[in-house]
């Protein structure tokens, strides 16, 4: 929608006819209102959770290896600083790939979705927030749990029941206001919400990554001709997602006719952008959180064995009734230690961010996620009905189901094309990184600059589209009842 009012709507003229645009749209109400939520979301950052050393990871970061990393990049370092904003926007981008997820499989959901307009959407959203605050209570306790027992240095000023009831009611309390202040944004303010939070929180830490990165270069830990390349492929790949996050296909809609008497009147035909990716940043953001659910959850439970699944196979040895020692002497045979041994070694290298399993699935999801995120926001027959109502048609497409599949078969393949480039985009920087010996991004530099490019272009949108319908409005091609438009 904002790509065709953009392309139609000309150019912004002056600076000062740009204040008196903004001034008309409201729009300067708009972006100071969101500087302000921001703003309370980063003083949030820096204030610690009650009973603890928040300087503790900081002063020994051998203690967060396996916790931070992307969970930190998306909390903008309240993780790193073991802040009451630790949960970050995690728990409510988790709860909302759920209850996506589930308007499939469950009919009343699909039915509420579709179907039941404004009001079922504002239920689903409703679902979506008691998710994010079972998730949130759930990683919450799970974190102060966490705490608790690192014990060298003591992390936990006072531990014991108290500090745990009052770590996970404050972190929930606190993951429920940051979806808060995220909803407030896309109503009142400029941009999505939630990905603007999740865009914060990359910024804040990449002066950190930069300064990691030239403390390797000046201690010969990676190479300058290392830096060098990976600078140019993130220069590339940035010009590859502007590409994507721009580029559409026109398609020729033609005007309604209607006969009066002898005469037939056409109203002007217009074209219908679809873009080659829809889904946006979206993808990326479901595709990552939900990668990071499993690590999340193994960190916070503490993992003792190298393996992952060590746990599982020392549970099942150590069943009574006799099936514990049962099951350890089948598993000591040959094939199926091995066959065991395999899929421990996959498990844990699906897990791991340099290695093709984790790449593999990792694209997977993000083209799984862009084709349902596309039929969410892109529904092609109801595309195709709007058409048929208002009496118009594409060029050389016969209204109705004829159109409904030319839009689906379009679709597709744009989506498809768009999705895979977002997925290469998303796995070259890892292995890069790798070749070049420059590993102080964690592996997370190609995450980051999709959605860093991909919110910063939607939020531009955004902005856009309010400035040009003010200058519509100025024109008075808008007015109100009773008032006379401009000729």
């Amino acid at each position: 929608m904002s790509q065709s009012v953009a392309r139609r709507g000309g150019k912004i003229g002056a600076p000062e006819d740009m204040m008196k645009l903004l001034s008309a749209a409201g729009l300067k109400e708009r972006i100071l209102f969101t500087l302000m939520v921001i703003a309370i979301y980063r003083i949030g950052v820096h204030i610690p959770i009650p009973g603890v050393d928040p300087s503790a990871f900081l002063r020994h970061p051998e203690l967060a290896q396996n916790l931070l990393g992307m969970i930190d990049l998306f909390t903008g370092g309240a993780l790193n600083k073991l802040s009451i904003f630790s949960m970050g926007i995690g728990p409510y981008i988790t709860a909302s790939i759920i209850m996506q997820l589930m308007t499939v499989v469950v009919p009343k959901l699909e039915e509420l979705q579709k179907h039941s307009g404004e009001a079922g959407r504002k239920q689903l959203q409703q679902y979506t927030r008691y998710a994010t605050v079972l998730l949130g209570g759930f990683q919450s306790f799970m974190l102060a749990k966490l705490l608790t027992q690192i014990h060298s240095p003591d992390v936990v000023l006072t531990p014991g029941i108290g500090f745990m009831i009052n770590t996970t009611v404050i972190l929930t309390a606190s993951a429920v206001l940051i979806m808060w202040l995220g909803e407030l944004i896309t109503a009142r303010g400029v941009g999505n919400g939630a990905s603007l939070l999740i865009f914060l929180g990359i910024a804040s830490r990449l002066p950190v990554m930069v300064k990691n990165t030239y403390e390797a270069v000046q201690t010969g830990q990676s190479p300058v001709w290392g830096v060098v390349i990976l600078v140019l492929v993130f220069l590339a790949l940035v010009a590859m997602i502007v590409a994507l996050q721009q580029g559409v296909r026109k398609i020729m809609v033609l005007g309604a006719r209607r006969n009066v008497g002898r005469q037939v009147f056409a109203a002007p035909d217009d074209y219908m952008y679809l873009p080659v990716n829809p889904s946006g940043v979206m993808a990326i953001i479901f595709a990552s959180s939900l990668l990071m659910f499993p690590s999340t959850v193994m960190s916070f439970l503490g993992q003792r064995h190298t393996n992952p699944l060590g746990g599982l196979y020392a549970g099942l040895t150590s069943l009574g009734g006799g099936i514990g020692p049962a099951f350890e002497s089948f598993s000591k045979q040959p094939t199926v230690l091995a066959v065991w041994d395999f899929i421990s070694t996959e498990f844990t290298n699906t897990l791991s961010y340099y290695h093709w399993e984790h790449s593999l699935l990792y694209f997977l999801l993000i083209v799984f996620f862009a084709f349902f995120y596309a039929s969410i926001v892109l529904p092609v027959r109801d595309m195709a009905e709007n058409l048929r109502r208002s009496g118009r048609a594409i060029q050389g497409i016969r209204p109705g189901r004829p159109t409904a599949e030319f839009l689906e078969q379009t679709l597709n393949r744009l989506i498809f094309i768009g999705a895979s480039a977002i997925g290469i985009v998303a796995i070259l920087p890892i292995h890069v990184e790798q070749a070049t010996y420059v590993q102080t991004l964690q592996g997370l530099g190609s995450t980051s600059l999709i959605i860093l490019v991909g919110v910063a272009i939607d939020t531009q949108r955004q902005i856009l589209t309010h400035a040009l319908s003010a200058r519509y409005q100025a024109r008075g091609l808008f007015k109100g009842p009773g008032e006379k438009k401009e000729i």
